[in-house]
């Protein structure tokens, strides 16, 4: 195993809880150089249900991931924001985070995820651009998929998927005209 997939294995992850905020926001205003650096924390201190999921070296947060819940199908999430630090990327520790985070989910009985991101990254979990088709939203395109935690999460389903106005007001995103 190499030394990059060591840290990995080595990484903690966990789901966060009041005491990491602060490192949760130090850790997004260096990824991000915009408004969603905020996003984070007007999320997890709004009115939505979420999951924040951790990534810790050595007492370091050094990731997040954050789920929200959406308005439309039945215990839906959408997957944003991803951090990691970018002295620690490319070392799987990302990959991780997400398979943690989707795995929580999962276990507190969320049926789908939809991602606003990189196909060549998210397909890896499962996640498609075909599978998210039947949501209306202004993300709407190759890069907005969807992952159906429960078999035919989203069979039948088709409508708006509205997300929460905090993640409205900070994400970058389209917006429904």
């Amino acid at each position: 195993m190499s030394d990059r997939n060591g840290i990995a294995a080595r990484t903690s992850y966990r789901e966060s809880g009041p005491a990491d905020l602060a490192a949760i926001q130090a850790l997004e205003s260096i990824v991000y150089a915009n408004a969603a650096a905020g996003l984070s924390a007007g999320l997890i201190n709004g009115q939505d249900e979420t999951l924040s999921c951790v990534a810790e070296l050595d007492g370091q947060i050094i990731g997040h991931i954050l789920m929200v819940e959406v308005t439309g199908p039945d215990r839906a999430l959408a997957l944003a924001p991803h951090a990691i630090l970018p002295a620690w990327r490319d070392m799987q520790i990302g990959t991780e985070l997400v398979r943690f985070a989707l795995d929580l989910a999962r276990r507190r009985d969320w049926h789908s995820v939809f991602v606003f991101g990189q196909p060549d990254y998210f397909c890896r979990f499962g996640f498609r651009s075909d599978t998210a088709d039947c949501a209306e939203t202004p993300a709407q395109g190759s890069r907005f998929l969807a992952l159906e935690l429960r078999q035919a999460a989203l069979a039948g389903w088709s409508g708006r998927l509205d997300y929460p106005q905090a993640f409205v007001e900070l994400a970058v995103m389209p917006r429904r005209q």
